[in-house]
C-alpha cells in the first residue's frame, strides 16, 4: 500500500515516534525481544491488533508440505520381470530413493523411444517422471520439474496424478501453456479435485472474466469439503470477485500490450493515457532493475475518492492498493491530474507489489513486508526522510525500534503512526540493503524466497551474515549518521 501526506506526522513526530522510540543519551538501540510486545499506549496497542493468528513453524509447514507431497507421488511397484531395461529402470528409482534427481534423469533419458511402446514399461517410466518432477520441486527448482512432468504426461497422457503436478507446476511458474483448454481437459480426467477449477478462476481472472471466475470459485469451494480452511477460503474468494464484478460493471476499459486500465464514468483519455504512460515507463524502468517482467498484462483499477476505500477494503491512510488475490491495482484518482509527481508516486509504487507479487509467484506470502513495501517506496521514487533524519529533531533518550521480524507480516490494520513508523523502518533498511549489497543481492534474496527459504535463511546464505547481524549493522548505520549529526 502507498501512503502520501506525511509532512503533518513528521511535523509532530515527537507524538508519532514517542509511542515507538525511545532515547538514550548516547543514541544507542535496544531491541526488544521478539516475544515482548511493543511498548505502546493501551489505546494503540488495542487498535493494532494481528491481521491473523501466528503463521505455523517452519517445522509444521515442511511436515504439510511433505504430507501433500506423498499424495502426489506415483508408486512405480517393480520394474518389468527379466525386461532389458529392467535393471535401468531399477537404477533410476534408486537414485530418486537417495534423492538424487540428476541420477535418476540421465537413467531416465538412457531409456529410448521404443521401450515405451510397452505398457508397464511406459507406465513404471511415467512414474518415474513423475517423481523426479516432486524432486526437482522439492529443491525448489520449478522449471525442471514442470518438464518432468510433462514427460511423464507425454508418455503416459490419461495419467490424473502427473497431469495434476504438471498444472500445479505450470500454474506456480505463470506458464503461458496452461491455458483453459488444458484445464478443461484436466477438470474432464479429475471431476472432483478443486484445484483445477481454482486455477481456471484464476485464469479467468488475469483476463477480466470475472464472473465466469466466480462460477469456478464456487465449483472448486464445493469440492473442498474435505479441507475446510480451503473451503473458506474459496468462499471468502468467491464473495470479493462477485463484488468486484457489482463495482466494476459500469466501468470503462482501455488496454495496452502490457496493463488494462478501468475506471469509473465517462471515458476519459486524459486520465487514461497519463495513467498508461507511467505505467509503461514504470514497466521498462523497474522491470530492468528487479530483472522480471510481468508476463501477462496487469489490470489498474482507477476510482473515484469516494468509492475506493469501500471497493478495495484498504485502511483510512492508504492511497493506493495491490490486491494480491485478484492481481490487481487500484488507485484513487481525484485531483490525480493536478498533482503529476504524486500520481507518478503512487502508480509506480503499486506496480513495484504487483511486480514482486508475480516474481515470487505461490511464495509471494514469505517476502517479509518491511522488504516489499521498502522496495516498493525505493523503486517508486518517494521522497521519504531518512529514519536517522527523523530521530534527530527527537529529545534524548533511548532507542526501541520495531525488530524487522515484527514488521514482516501485514499491516494493514495498524493505527495511521504505528503504520509510519513501519514504513520508515521498511525504507530505511532496505536502502541500508541495496546501498550496502547493490540490487543484485536483493535480486538473489527474492529468488531464494521463491524458493521457499525463510528471510533469515535467504539473508544467511546470500549476504553472508545472519538475520540479527543485519539488523544489528543497519542500526548502526543509522548511529553513524545520527552521531555525526550531532557533532
Amino acid at each position: 500500500m502507498y501512503r502520501r501526506n506525511i509532512s503533518h506526522l513528521l511535523s509532530s513526530v515527537g507524538i508519532a515516534l514517542a509511542l515507538f522510540v525511545v532515547y538514550q543519551a548516547w543514541f544507542k538501540p535496544v531491541y526488544l525481544p521478539p516475544s515482548q510486545p511493543i511498548s505502546t499506549p493501551s489505546s494503540t496497542a488495542d487498535k493494532a491488533k494481528p491481521e491473523s493468528p501466528p503463521p505455523p513453524s517452519q517445522i509444521e509447514q515442511d511436515q504439510v508440505r511433505e504430507q501433500r507431497r506423498q499424495m502426489r507421488l506415483l508408486a512405480p511397484g517393480n520394474p518389468p520381470p527379466d525386461h532389458r531395461y529392467a535393471n535401468l529402470l531399477q537404477e533410476a528409482q534408486e537414485e530418486l530413493e537417495k534423492h538424487q534427481a540428476g541420477g535418476a534423469q540421465a537413467k531416465l533419458m538412457e531409456l529410448p523411444p521404443t521401450a515405451l511402446a510397452e505398457a508397464k514399461v511406459a507406465r513404471y517410466a511415467a512414474a518415474l517422471w513423475n517423481n523426479l518432477g516432486l524432486e526437482h520441486e522439492r529443491t525448489g527448482d520449478t522449471k525442471a520439474a514442470a518438464q518432468a512432468y510433462a514427460k511423464a504426461v507425454s508418455i503416459e497422457p490419461g495419467n490424473r496424478i502427473a497431469l495434476l503436478n504438471l498444472a500445479h507446476a505450470y500454474w506456480a511458474q505463470r506458464d503461458p501453456q496452461l491455458t483453459t483448454d488444458f484445464l478443461e481437459r484436466l477438470i474432464g480426467l479429475a471431476p472432483d479435485e478443486p484445484f483445477p477449477h481454482l486455477a481456471m478462476a484464476d485464469l479467468l481472472q488475469e483476463q477480466d472474466r470475472l464472473a465466469d471466475a466466480a462460477q469456478h470459485l464456487d465449483q472448486a469451494a464445493s469440492r473442498a469439503q474435505q479441507d475446510p480452511s480451503l473451503r473458506s477460503y474459496l468462499q471468502a474468494v468467491t464473495a470479493k470477485v462477485k463484488r468486484t464484478v457489482q463495482v466494476e460493471q459500469q466501468f470503462t476499459a482501455q488496454s495496452s500490450a502490457h496493463f488494462t486500465v478501468k475506471w469509473d464514468g465517462e471515458e476519459d483519455q486524459t486520465t487514461w493515457m497519463a495513467v498508461l504512460d507511467i505505467l509503461e515507463e514504470a514497466y521498462r524502468d523497474i522491470g530492468q532493475r528487479l530483472g522480471y517482467f510481468p508476463q501477462r498484462p496487469i489490470i489498474v483499477v482507477l476510482h473515484t475518492k469516494a468509492t475506493f476505500q469501500g471497493a478495495t477494503g484498504s485502511p483510512a491512510w492508504a492511497d493506493g492498493l495491490f490486491d494480491p488475490v485478484l492481481g490487481r491495482i487500484h488507485i484513487p484518482t481525484q485531483g490525480a491530474l493536478t498533482d503529476l509527481p504524486w500520481l507518478t508516486r503512487v502508480v509506480r509504487h503499486e506496480f513495484v507489489h504487483a511486480l514482486l507479487h508475480e516474481r515470487l509467484g505461490l511464495e509471494a506470502g514469505s517476502l517479509p513486508t518491511w522488504l516489499n513495501e521498502g522496495l516498493a517506496m525505493h523503486l517508486a521514487g518517494d521522497p521519504w526522510p531518512d529514519l536517522d533524519e527523523v530521530l534527530s529533531g527527537v529529545a534524548a533518550g533511548e532507542i526501541t525500534l520495531i525488530p524487522l521480524n515484527m514488521l514482516e507480516g501485514g499491516w494493514g490494520r495498524f493505527p495511521g503512526e504505528l503504520a509510519l513508523v513501519a514504513y520508515l523502518e521498511g525504507n530505511s533498511a532496505t536502502g541500508y540493503l541495496i546501498d550496502r549489497f547493490g540490487m543484485e543481492k536483493v535480486r538473489e534474496l527474492l529468488t531464494a524466497l521463491k524458493s521457499r527459504e525463510p528471510i533469515s535463511g535467504a539473508i544467511q546464505d546470500r549476504l553472508y551474515l545472519p538475520y540479527d547481524q543485519f539488523q544489528r549493522q543497519w542500526v548502526e548505520s543509522i548511529n553513524a549518521r545520527l552521531s555525526k549529526a550531532k557533532g
